[in-house]
């Protein structure tokens, strides 16, 4: 009988969907912190608990990629998330990023800004905040505006914009309606290398969170320089994401 309860304790938020509580909550590879970090979930995002180990839960996001998140970083759902965060608000040791999730009672419990509250399903434009961004630094497995990589950058943007993507580049690479080149290519259209993404900006111009320059960074492909030309020597190709099947996925 000892035996079960432990079993039963071990495995009992299993299929649970949780809130992030904390600003960012990194996922990893492993259930350890030293482990790899993959990717992120910003405040009130959403996880559906796989099973548990180490004081980590095994967790899938919307997006449906999994890792491994701290227990101490997530808790039950508290109310609908009515509003995403439109800046950056710091309230009870909280810092949330660009972008968090709150319910109408987390509004009224960190006093936020009415002008920070934006109805979740509202839709915007990615080129427009992509700008607000410039000099974020790199971070690998980044989607916050504490650091980005460069898949977590559109993915954020997108997110927020109301149309899902993948988390990883080259997922998002194969998902999207094909554009034939530049010259059909839009702004908002995403532009992929081999292991990286960018967002169009028009004029053969992207943005893109990169190792390179440290950070959020506008590089212009027509310019001839030596970057810009590496970039066209691994250029794989352009996507539309007007909206698609993973919009507004749920774990």
């Amino acid at each position: 009988m000892p035996i079960l309860l432990t079993v039963k304790a071990a495995h009992e938020d299993e299929g649970c969907v949780k809130g992030v509580a904390f600003g960012v909550a990194d996922m990893r590879s492993e259930p350890k912190f030293r482990s790899e970090r993959i990717s992120q979930l910003v405040y009130g995002e959403e996880v559906r608990v796989l099973g548990s180990k180490d004081g980590y839960y095994r967790a899938k996001g919307r997006d449906r990629y999994e890792g491994y998140i701290q227990k101490s970083l997530v808790d039950d759902l508290d109310g609908d998330r009515a509003f995403k965060l439109a800046g950056r608000h710091q309230a009870d040791g909280i810092l949330f990023p660009f972008g968090s999730y709150l319910s109408e009672k987390d509004a009224r419990r960190f006093e936020v800004p009415r002008k920070l509250l934006v109805p979740v399903h509202r839709t915007a434009d990615p080129v427009a905040l992509s700008k607000r961004f410039l000099g974020v630094p790199y971070l690998w497995g980044g989607t916050s505006d504490f650091g980005y990589d460069c898949s977590g950058f559109t993915q954020r943007l997108f997110r927020y914009s109301c149309i899902e993507l993948p988390r990883n580049a080259d997922w998002q690479r194969d998902a999207g309606e094909t554009v034939d080149g530049f010259d059909a290519a839009r702004r908002g259209d995403l532009v992929f290398f081999t292991g990286h993404v960018a967002i169009y900006l028009g004029d053969r111009r992207i943005i893109h969170a990169n190792l390179s320059h440290g950070g959020v960074s506008v590089t212009d492909l027509s310019d001839g320089s030596a970057y810009s030309r590496r970039l066209h020597g691994i250029l794989e190709g352009i996507r539309r994401f007007d909206g698609n099947d993973f919009t507004r996925v749920r774990p």
